[in-house]
């Protein structure tokens, strides 16, 4: 077959090989736009149609007027773009006039179906961008990120890039792909006929596996567009119809819209098995329940959903949830179905896999994986372009050390393909979390450093902060953003520390280590060189801000990075709480480290109960073990230590003494005199200052309740002996 040789025919050979087809203009735009619309709508003479763009924005809406005169568009505001996830279109139109970040790019474009386009225009690519102006500092700003763009733009296939009046089309052949096709019919065929692949059809034919006797794990995984939540959502009604028993199914996700897709292919598969049902909506048409006789189908957030009292619980994205959170539900549940991207714009699921090898035994596990997608063609031009592009597909593995660890500039990172795949794939793996924002950002910057420990094992990223003016401190008082001045803001917001302001550190970006080399040592010696570095510099402070999970919390009190600050909410999209940690260089910063961590302490011991309740007790005792001591801070009241004995004794419930319990606890934590059993400390955590059940206490550490006591009651007596109070 004869390959599309301009634009007539690269529109058209996609609409007979089911792939996608970029456009990407820049500059002046509107008379090549107007051909492009007027040729697309020749061969699809309605398509359907899904705008992007900042309705806000000055001019947006007058941009889409123009639009309009060609096509009936539904008007997509970036922000809530989320939730058209689920949904396909023709054609999109990505107006990137006032932004062009690269996680709304990506995020639109995957709603296109095969023989689609995507039709991006801007005026420059570089200039005066919403997202972009975070990315700025003092006037300054690269655009290594953009160029990179560029270039891509001109390497791959199914691409036209016109750009200040030149024209440059990459086309690509319907010969090159293979179309989304299911050819068996499986078990269900009334269900198998709503999936458009042999790989769904599989998890009908084998989701069953969830009814069987014992704990069972099912881990579903894929690249984006492969209908992974689709199928889940078919595969419910099933299990409700196979099941002896009425079923309570919860499904959760780090949002409603992320998990969307589940509860709407429920409600298709309910309809196509003929079952009655009630469904429960929202005010703004989210399906929250679906009711079918005894059972039930119901979307929670997660916080609800780790302790509801169900029968099955399906996560969806769950690699986007972190390991705490599935850690928590894999002792919770005894029926699980982890649902997840390995590769794709949301971040990696590799690593999060790993950490699953590990409930090998307690749960019986399948994992099931979607090769084929299912908007689009198999060997689609447009998903090479993503994949390459923001570098989704990245992976980080090394096998020697060489002891060395030298700066790199992003310059230097970003003309040397190699390096920069083994890079930013370290960073990937190491967090569950990624965007193609972070790709932007590691190239934009211009206010960060860079540091690679030598052969490409490990990376640091650090920003400079701090040294802040009086306006940016008023502002901060005030409840404004200061974008890019992480460590400062928080500090000044909610400590009121506005002394910080004048102090200049660098904060930590991100710090990371191939996964088959961590725990040797790597990590520690990248921070031993930036905190050499920063002395040099004569800077004040090094920090760095995380989500709280334990180990990550251990590794930076382990290097003696002092905890100041701890968000009193949860960041449910990132399913954890922020907590900062700083290693004071100067004097005058480490006497108010020591001030603000003291602060921090006393907080953690008034409102675990009700503040962090949620919290692993472990990380808190991490943080409380980290925060410096005040000497003999608390009195115990001799009746206080007999209650306590007579708990150990046997002679009284923990409830009676739990006022007592709690005193000794804070005299241990205040004073920190000597070391006790760290996972005592946790138990003595949980049920005196959290306020957990025995049962929620063994549940947050993976114990059995009755070793809750019994470690608790060590702690007790540990203390008690060390203390000589008899």
């Amino acid at each position: 077959m004869k390959s599309p040789s301009n634009l007539d025919e690269m529109l058209a050979d996609a609409q007979t090989g089911k792939y996608r087809n970029l456009v990407l203009v820049e500059g002046e735009y509107q008379e090549f736009l107007a051909k492009v619309l007027n040729t697309f709508i020749k061969i699809n003479p309605k398509p359907s149609v899904a705008y992007y763009f900042h309705p806000w924005k000055e001019g947006s809406k007058r941009r889409l007027a123009w639009f309009e005169s060609f096509l009936r568009p539904v008007d997509v505001d970036y922000s809530s773009s989320e939730k058209y996830l689920g949904s396909t279109f023709d054609m999109v139109i990505i107006d990137a006039i006032d932004d062009f970040r690269p996680s709304y790019i990506s995020r639109a474009i995957e709603t296109v179906r095969g023989g689609g386009l995507i039709l991006i225009y801007t005026d420059k690519l570089h200039e005066n961008k919403l997202y972009k102006s975070t990315l700025t500092r003092n006037g300054k700003v690269a655009d290594l990120f953009e160029e990179r763009i560029r270039r891509k733009l001109k390497e791959h296939r199914g691409i036209v890039y016109y750009h200040d009046g030149e024209l440059l089309l990459r086309p690509f052949s319907s010969a090159e792909v293979s179309k989304p096709k299911r050819t068996k019919i499986g078990r269900y065929p009334e269900l198998a006929r709503l999936c458009y692949t042999d790989d769904q059809v599989k998890v009908l034919d084998e989701v069953d596996f969830l009814l069987e006797d014992g704990k069972k794990l099912l881990v579903i995984t894929a690249s984006r567009g492969r209908g992974k939540s689709s199928v889940m959502g078919l595969s419910l009604p099933l299990l409700i119809e196979l099941s002896r028993f009425p079923l309570t199914v919860v499904v959760t996700s780090p949002t409603y819209w992320s998990g969307a897709e589940i509860m709407k292919f429920s409600e298709l598969s309910l309809n196509a098995l003929g079952k009655r049902y009630r469904r429960v909506t929202s005010k703004d048409g989210k399906i929250l329940s679906l009711e079918v006789g005894d059972s039930r189908i119901r979307w929670l957030p997660p916080e609800l959903a780790r302790d509801y009292h169900g029968d099955l619980i399906i996560v969806d994205e769950a690699a986007s949830l972190g390991k705490e959170f599935i850690d928590y539900v894999l002792r919770r549940w005894d029926k699980v179905a982890l649902v997840t991207t390995v590769h794709g714009y949301e971040g990696s699921g590799k690593i999060f896999l790993r950490f699953l090898d590990k409930y090998e035994g307690d749960h019986d596990i399948q994992r099931l994986k979607l090769d084929s997608p299912v908007r689009y063609s198999k060997g689609d031009p447009i998903e090479k372009f993503l994949y390459d592009t923001f570098l989704l597909d990245v992976e980080a593995d090394g096998e020697n050390h060489v002891g060395q660890v030298v700066e790199i500039s992003p310059d230097q990172l970003f003309h040397d393909e190699a390096k920069l795949r083994k890079v930013y794939g370290i960073l990937v793996t190491a967090h569950y979390r990624n965007s193609p924002d972070d790709l932007m950002m590691l190239g934009d910057f211009t206010f960060q450093k860079i540091f690679v420990a030598e052969t490409d094992v490990g990376v640091t990223q650090i920003v400079e902060e701090g040294d802040l003016t009086e306006e940016a401190v008023k502002s901060i008082l005030q409840g404004e953003e200061n974008l890019g001045h992480l460590i400062p803001h928080r500090l000044i917001k909610y400590w009121r520390a506005m002394e910080f302001s004048k102090f200049k550190g660098w904060r930590v970006m991100r710090i990371a280590v191939v996964p088959n080399l961590q725990g040797q040592g790597i990590g520690t010696q990248m921070l031993r060189n930036v905190e050499n570095r920063a002395k040099e510099e004569n800077l004040d402070w090094i920090g760095s801000s995380f989500q709280a999970n334990y180990d990550v919390v251990k590794f930076w009190t382990k290097n003696g990075y002092i905890p100041v600050y701890l968000a009193s909410k949860k960041n449910e999209s990132l399913g954890g709480y922020s907590v900062i940690v700083i290693k004071p260089i100067s004097d005058t910063a480490r006497k108010i480290v020591d001030s603000l961590s003291l602060l921090l302490k006393d907080k953690l011991l008034r409102t675990s109960h009700q503040v962090y309740f949620n919290m692993d007790p472990r990380v808190i005792v991490s943080l409380l073990r980290s925060t410096p001591s005040v000497g003999l801070g608390v009195d115990m009241p001799d009746l206080y230590v007999r209650k306590i004995r007579a708990y150990l004794n046997g002679e009284l419930p923990y409830n009676s003494v739990a006022e007592s319990v709690h005193r000794l606890s804070e005299k241990y934590f205040t004073e920190s005199k000597f070391d006790v059993d760290e996972q005592s400390l946790a138990c003595l955590v949980s049920r005196s200052f959290q306020g957990k059940s025995w049962y929620h206490a063994g549940i947050s550490l993976g114990i059995p309740s009755k070793i809750v006591e019994t470690k608790l009651k060590e702690a007790l007596s540990f203390i008690l002996d060390k203390y000589k109070l008899n």
